[in-house]
């Protein structure tokens, strides 16, 4: 209460003179030095009411003069006319809401800005003082990587600033590093809330990234789009004022390409990030198997890289049945993609003499599975497994096949051309002798028949697995042969391939091998030049001709580009196991190594020398590439003289 005379009972001149009182209490308020304080309207005079903690004249502020909202001429009570004030009778002086004082200029990512300031402001968009310190609380939406502050360092961080008593304005600062639009909003209890829109752009660019995931592709095959971004400091999309180069980088052994087509046609070795863009994008595929990176330079101020993975185009494992096994599932890492794109070359190994033991089928039976199986166990039997599979240009089919007489028609899905197809095999078989029943031929006879032909019906236990492998790249020459009764035939006239990028394949069937004599019934195939073929026996042992070679079918694959060969013929002679031999270098994880003798165990049968027993072993070869210059070739038994004519071929993407 203030101690000044009561202003209500004052006579009015007397009001003029307390203007100057000199020890009153009451005081100014700071808004101008005449005026008096109060709390409540009884404390002012007649003609004055209480306002903000100010006794102030009745009259409608903003009309000084007297006009016509002022009230009646004698200074009295408003009229309560349509104009004399808020219809309810209250007071448009007093502020009723929020509103941005000035405008913000776009801000770069990281900048702090200039005072944003907030005033309280009456209906009519008058800015209005507050009688009491109002709290302006500070949103933003989206909020994301944006700070309020205080100070105009952006140091002191605040979700809320006050509008004083007695003043109508706010400041404060703000820094955001999203380059985004937001939506700034104060809020305040009592008044309506106000929001004005503020962009944060991207700063300078400081660096590339990878937008689009690492990939897993196989060798050959062209990768999904690549898209690299420029980037400023705080992770926003940035773009030079002028063009920049980005060069595309990967490892030389990884023999890599860049495309700017997802075809893959279109070679590039960089890419232009031009004014005003962000990203660039491109293609890849490799040749070479394995992880590696990739780059992305912008010369002299960035670069960035990314770990691919390529795919071998060859897988190579091993594998083996214990003595008591039957069935042998061997995995394969990394899995395959597609099945119907794959092939599988295998050579089984073990030191027995009995066919219901040593020989072994397999096939591709899961993208991760090569299941293989044999007739009853008792011996253990080595396994080494090998898949080709190409991301195009190949079409396989995976088929069962069981023992249906002598000859057993095999219905295939209809290939598109004989001359661009060649056939796997491989089988397990009953008995205890190796003959009549365990050698057969295979032969495609038409677009969807293979012939598999034994000398005598095939017995129960005889189950084969057969692939049926197409790709419009190749050019495959086929034929059977005449009876063989001594140790050589030879296949001339043939028409003339390129040897550097041929392979030879065939199977065989025999009769007259109640002996259990290995040398007379097991063969060697080679091309010995451009039109000729040559199959052999014995080992140089000529007492090996009791066995008739009633047929032989074989199949001349000729790659053309898509693959280039390496013949080696290797012997072991006894008592050697294995040996290593030379190549030429090649790139092991789109190479493979196999004998052209295929059947029981796959595609590993040689000539042998040995006579005093049916140990397919013994004739039986297993090769494994050793790096890129050579590859070890090995027998289960090191018995008598072998010779095998290995085949190495090497696959261009």
């Amino acid at each position: 209460m203030s101690r000044c005379p009561s202003l209500r009972t004052a006579p009015t001149m007397l009001l003029v003179l307390l203007a100057f009182w000199a020890g009153c209490d009451s005081g100014p308020t700071g808004a101008e030095s005449r005026r008096f304080a109060c709390t409540e309207d009884r404390e002012c005079a007649g003609g004055f009411v209480c306002r903000a903690n100010e006794c102030l004249p009745e009259e409608t502020p903003g009309t000084p003069d007297g006009g016509p909202d002022a009230g009646p001429p004698d200074g009295g009570e408003p009229d309560g006319g349509p104009d004399s004030g808020t219809p309810d009778g209250g007071d448009t002086s007093l502020p009723t809401r929020l509103a941005f004082g000035n405008s913000q200029p776009p801000l770069t990512v990281g900048q702090c800005s200039n005072a944003v300031e907030v005033e309280t402001r009456t209906g009519t968009d008058t800015a209005a003082p507050v009688q009491t310190a109002t709290v302006l609380t500070l949103s933003a939406n989206p909020s994301a990587g944006l700070t309020f502050y205080r100070d105009a360092a952006c140091q002191l961080p605040a979700n809320s600033v006050t509008v004083e008593a007695g003043s109508s304005r706010a400041a404060f600062h703000v820094r955001g590093t999203v380059a985004q639009t937001v939506n700034l909003g104060v809020v305040a209890q009592g008044l309506s809330n106000a929001n004005q829109a503020l962009t944060f752009r991207a700063a300078a660019p400081t660096n590339l990234v990878f937008v689009t995931p690492a990939q897993t592709l196989p060798a050959g095959g062209c990768s999904a789009r690549v898209e690299v971004e420029a980037r400023d400091a705080y992770g926003n999309p940035a773009s030079f004022p002028t063009a920049r180069t980005v060069l595309l980088r990967a490892p030389s052994s990884a023999g890599v390409a860049f495309f700017a087509d997802p075809a893959c046609q279109t070679g590039l070795s960089e890419q232009v990030l031009a004014p005003g863009a962000s990203r660039v994008a491109f293609y890849f595929k490799g040749r070479t198997g394995g992880a590696f990176n990739l780059s992305a330079i912008v010369a002299e101020q960035f670069s960035v890289f990314q770990r691919e993975t390529l795919l071998p185009m060859v897988r190579t494992g091993f594998c083996s049945f214990s003595s008591s096994s039957t069935v042998e599932q061997c995995r394969v890492s990394p899995a395959q993609l597609d099945l119907s794109k794959t092939m599988l070359f295998f050579q089984a190994n073990s030191y027995n003499n009995n066919p219901h033991t040593s020989n072994v089928r397999c096939a591709l039976t899961a993208r991760d599975t090569i299941t293989c199986s044999r007739n009853d166990d008792g011996s253990e039997v080595d396994i080494l497994w090998q898949t080709v599979e190409r991301p195009s240009g190949l079409q396989v089919q995976h088929i069962p096949v069981l023992c249906k007489g002598a000859v057993t028609q095999v219905p295939v899905s209809p290939v598109s051309s004989l001359e661009h197809t060649f056939l796997l095999v491989s089988a397990e078989q009953g008995g205890t002798t190796l003959g009549d029943d365990d050698f057969f031929t295979a032969r495609l006879v038409s677009a969807n028949q293979v012939d598999v032909a034994f000398s005598t019906a095939c017995n129960s236990g005889w189950k084969a697995s057969l692939q049926a492998v197409e790709s419009p790249d190749i050019h495959v020459t086929r034929g059977t042969t005449d009876r063989m009764t001594g140790t050589q035939i030879t296949v001339s006239g043939l028409a003339p391939v390129d040897l550097s990028s041929t392979a030879l394949l065939f199977t065989h069937r025999v009769s007259n091998t109640d002996a259990p004599v290995l040398c007379d019934r097991v063969l060697r195939g080679e091309l010995t030049s451009p039109t000729t073929i040559t199959f052999s026996r014995g080992a140089g042992n000529p007492a090996c001709t009791t066995a008739s070679v009633d047929a032989i079918s074989w199949e001349r694959i000729a790659f053309g580009a898509s693959a280039r060969t390496q013949h080696i013929p290797v012997t072991l002679n006894a008592p050697i196991e294995s040996d290593d031999f030379a190549i030429t270098p090649v790139d092991p994880t789109r190479s493979l190594i196999f004998a052209s003798g295929q059947g029981p165990s796959g595609q590993a049968w040689g000539e042998s020398s040995y006579a005093s027993d049916d140990i397919a072993g013994a004739a039986l070869g297993v090769f494994e590439l050793e790096g890129d210059t050579e590859f070890e070739a090995s027998r289960a038994a090191p018995l008598g003289t072998v010779r095998w004519n290995t085949t190495v071929v090497e696959f261009e993407p």
